[in-house]
């Protein structure tokens, strides 16, 4: 459960959301060789409205959607005086109607010549009040070839925006550019509105991607302040391997609640949560919701870890004893968080704890040592959703000596419930494709959105003279394993992976022991695992945090409740241990590989010195174990076929 990876935003329901057991793939590449830039320059100022649309005649003039009412068009009625009084108000009427409800008034003129007089003068000042900077943009295809149309659920083309000239004006200058424009260009405001909305929506996406893209940066590239991991050691650096509770350079936090009385710090959360699981087991529904009284009166998701995590747990029983478990959850799944939200609450989350940096630093520099020499290199990312781990990659290896490889990288994902099942994937090459483009290393981009037991080799496009290196981080607990169906799709992934004889293989697993099918046994185990998460949050965030709320919300309270409520194929939160996992990948033909020690050395020295005390690296058995306070959490190994 890391938190971009772990259910992070509506992407684990591959197996939930299908419609099918064998879905077609939703795949699009582009490539960054293979684009041309063009220019794009926004339609303001003069818009031709079809005939049939505009009550006006065509030579009303510009800016001007009320018609005098001499120039009205009128059907033809009887020759009687009541039919030409008829026609005569019904013409006052649109004429008065329309004025009224115009946004600006702008005189009639008597004469069709002096409408055209005036529009010939008009015409320059409102191209040079609307005149703006030709925005670039990269024209990538959907889908495999460059000749499809709208096969997917993006349509024909994607658009990926340049960084260097998107939204050059301040936002709010482009913003109020737009409007005055549309206002001042069109000639008929109803049958314009739609197309002046559309306009100041694509112009404020801009802004708001120009805003992502900043954030990105600051996060998640290697600046000064970021890139304590690749910064050289001091001679004397020397970390022990071991764990030892209490080291460190920072203070513990406080026990127990500031200001609480003696009777709320003598209530026992995990008590009264553990009895109530027991009364939900047995549908002792009486008692059950008893206890859920108490624990609801003494919990907050506001309150201390053990408050938030007894509120959280809490919302899970409900769910489950209500029946509303599967529901819940995908309404949860459904809920679109924003991306400029979730790489706040990452930035939060690495600030936090090391779990994210060491993943990326272990798994990056280890794609570099393998690929040194190499002149194409290809990464297949299972579970690639946002794809923070990427631009950092990008950066390194465009510094490397005799220059940058081709690098090519297949995104894959579970399909997002809803009309675009690969809608963030494909924005995450974007991002990646304008990363490649900035740091000139030649790039190509593939997503693919499919369950993933049913994609095969010859989907990927592999070729034999690439370097091939397969990523998965912490996404393999979201498949079903053998206590679900006999033919498991966890080995007929590993199994497909070893197929593709990949140069490296680099798995991160969640080490947990919560997928028991028995709902007690899975409910106190997970009660365990997440109290660390809460109580790691607890000491290193503040309790007021927007963020630390969204992290506990959207995503540790998200895969607690599926884990509480749901049973069957729609419980997709299923860790198991890394030896567990060990076994799996010894099965499928893999054989691992040796810990660096230089990267070993590095992340304990880090952690030691930029994290709270209580973080631990160590390894085990070729695998490198991250956790809090003694309980293992994460687990990394490397492996090749």
């Amino acid at each position: 459960m890391v938190m971009d990876s772990d259910s992070g935003d509506n992407l684990n329901f591959g197996g939930v959301f299908s419609t099918s057991d064998q879905p077609t793939p939703h795949i699009i590449n582009f490539s960054l060789q293979q684009q041309s830039p063009v220019q794009f320059f926004p339609s303001y100022g003069f818009h031709n409205s079809p005939a049939d649309s505009n009550p006006c005649p065509p030579q009303a003039m510009l800016g001007m959607a009320t018609p005098s009412p001499a120039s009205t068009i009128t059907t033809e009625l009887d020759n009687s005086e009541d039919s030409s009084e008829a026609v005569a108000d019904d013409a006052v009427l649109a004429y008065i109607n329309q004025f009224l409800l115009d946004e600006e008034f702008y005189p009639v003129t008597d004469t069709l010549v002096e409408d055209s007089a005036l529009l010939a003068v008009e015409k320059p000042f409102v191209d040079i009040l609307t005149a703006t900077k030709p925005t670039h943009v990269y024209e990538a295809k959907s889908w495999m070839t460059d000749d499809s149309d709208s096969s997917g659920s993006r349509g024909g083309h994607d658009t990926v925006t340049s960084n260097q000239t998107s939204c050059q004006l301040p936002c709010e200058m482009v913003e109020e550019g737009a409007k005055y424009a549309v206002q001042k260009g069109r000639k008929n405001p109803h049958n314009n509105d739609l197309e002046s909305e559309e306009r100041s929506s694509k112009q404020s996406a801009l802004c708001e991607e120009e805003t992502v893209r900043e954030m990105f940066d600051k996060v998640l590239l290697c600046t000064n302040e970021n890139c304590e991991f690749h910064a050289p050691l001091p001679p004397d650096a020397h970390i022990s391997g071991g764990y030892v509770k209490g080291s460190g350079n920072k203070r513990g936090r406080r026990k127990g609640k500031s200001g609480a009385s003696l009777e709320e710090e003598a209530v026992d959360l995990t008590t009264l949560l553990i009895h109530c699981a027991q009364a939900a087991a047995i549908d002792d529904h009486r008692n059950a919701k008893e206890l859920l009284k108490q624990i609801r009166k003494h919990s907050s998701a506001v309150g201390d870890a053990g408050q938030r995590l007894a509120h959280c747990f809490a919302d899970g029983i409900e769910a489950r004893l209500a029946g509303t478990g599967s529901n819940v959850y995908r309404s949860l799944a459904a809920k679109r968080t924003s991306t400029s939200d979730i790489v706040k609450a990452f930035g939060l989350y690495v600030t936090a704890c090391p779990f994210k940096k060491v993943s990326h630093f272990f798994a990056n520099i280890t794609i570099l040592n393998s690929s040194k020499g190499a002149a194409k290199l290809h990464i297949i990312d299972y579970g690639i959703q946002y794809g923070f781990q990427w631009p950092v990659l990008i950066q390194r290896l465009s510094k490397r000596p005799g220059g940058p490889p081709s690098l090519r990288i297949t995104g894959i994902d579970f399909p997002q419930p809803g009309f675009r099942p690969a809608e963030r994937i494909e924005a995450t090459g974007r991002r990646l494709h304008e990363y490649a483009r900035m740091l000139n290393v030649p790039f190509e981009y593939r997503a693919i959105a499919a369950k993933w037991d049913t994609i095969q080799t010859e989907d990927l496009k592999i070729s034999s003279d690439e370097l091939l290196v397969v990523n998965c981080l912490y996404r393999m607990r979201n498949m079903m394993d053998e206590t679900v169906t006999d033919d498991s799709p966890r080995t007929r992934v590993l199994n497909t992976i070893s197929k593709m004889k990949p140069h490296l293989f680099i798995h991160g697993v969640v080490n947990g022991t919560y997928n028991a099918p028995f709902f007690v046994t899975r409910f106190k185990e997970a009660l365990f695992h997440f109290s660390s998460l809460f109580d790691m949050l607890e000491v290193n965030a503040s309790r007021t945090d927007e963020l630390r709320l969204l992290i506990e919300r959207d995503f540790f309270g998200r895969e607690a409740l599926n884990v509480i409520a749901c049973e069957g194929t729609e419980r997709i939160e299923r860790p198991e241990t890394y030896k567990q996992w060990q076994l799996r990948n010894l099965r499928a033909g893999f054989r691992q590989l040796p810990l660096n020690e230089e990267i070993m050395k590095r992340a304990r020295y880090k952690v030691n010195k930029k994290y709270h005390r209580d973080f631990l690296v160590d390894e085990d058995n070729k695998w490198m174990l991250q956790g809090w306070k003694g309980r293992i959490i994460f687990a990394l190994s490397a492996w090749t076929s």
